[in-house]
């Protein structure tokens, strides 16, 4: 007899199923008895999910072992966290659509620490680098947990900085362990995974797609006590996380910059709105 974490893991591995999927079968059935049990045309009704994905769905459940599935991610040195565990970081059930599941490599203790989110443009100038490797040190040498995104520029500079300052840090990614992006940050997500934390809402398989990146940057405003806006552009990405951020009642800071530089035209506008401006590691 299966208990219901595992359902609700080999639920969650289906390839291509969504939050909003495995809600609509917990509203036909709480404790996911009958989720492998459904007919493909079954999974279109209760779900809305396409015909062709349901099909996969039933394949994937008939033909796969989650036990076997379990032992694999054990192997491969993946911890599954679902949302009714002990260990579930406490930020992440605060929020209004929390994970059903998270994936960890590393310490997931690092969530119950205080944490500072760092974010910020992909491209950042010579000011935001020294600024982002200036300021941070002293934070984390007191205690603070970094939590970006393993992004290129500013997420990659702050994680980098925490590992420097013999701190630790956590990193959000937008697909599955076996599919890091970017590729190049390939050892450094190693590394997380050895000594820090790399936390992931989707199944070790799942490859990044584009959407996941809005749907990633609410677990790092989640997991944040205050998110700290580095370098970005007026129409930049990063400002869907500060509305996250905002929405769960995170405080929001922003590093100023001239008004010359496209890049900080994002965080200078945070500041006229209210976001607290950063110019010392003690404001952080």
């Amino acid at each position: 007899m299966s208990s219901y974490r595992q359902r609700l893991l080999h639920a969650h591995l289906a390839p291509g199923m969504t939050w909003r999927a495995l809600q609509r079968l917990h509203a036909d059935t709480p404790r996911l008895e009958r989720y492998s049990d459904y007919s493909p045309d079954e999974l279109v009704h209760l779900t809305g999910c396409h015909s062709k994905t349901a099909r996969v769905w039933y394949t994937y459940w008939k033909s796969t072992s989650i036990v076997e599935q379990m032992r694999n991610m054990e192997e491969a040195g993946i911890t599954a966290i679902t949302k009714d565990d002990p260990a579930y970081p406490w930020r992440l059930k605060q929020m209004p659509d929390p994970p059903w599941v998270i994936y960890c490599k590393g310490d997931v203790s690092l969530c119950k620490e205080e944490t500072l989110a760092v974010i910020g443009t992909r491209k950042p100038s010579n000011y935001g680098i020294r600024a982002t490797e200036e300021l941070l040190p002293p934070v984390i040498q007191s205690g603070r947990v970094i939590v970006s995104g393993l992004a290129r520029g500013i997420d990659t500079i702050a994680h980098r900085r925490a590992i420097l300052a013999k701190g630790k840090t956590v990193a959000v990614i937008a697909g599955g362990f076996f599919h890091i992006y970017p590729r190049e940050n390939k050892a450094l997500a190693e590394t997380l995974a050895q000594n820090h934390l790399l936390i992931s809402e989707y199944p070790p398989g799942r490859r990044p797609q584009k959407w996941h990146f809005p749907e990633r940057n609410r677990i790092i405003s989640a997991l944040s006590d205050r998110l700290f806006v580095v370098e970005a552009g007026e129409r930049s990405g990063t400002l869907i996380t500060v509305d996250q951020a905002l929405e769960q009642g995170r405080d929001v800071c922003a590093l100023p910059g001239t008004i010359y530089s496209e890049t900080s035209m994002g965080t200078n506008r945070l500041i006229e709105q209210g976001a607290a401006i950063v110019l010392r590691p003690s404001d952080l």
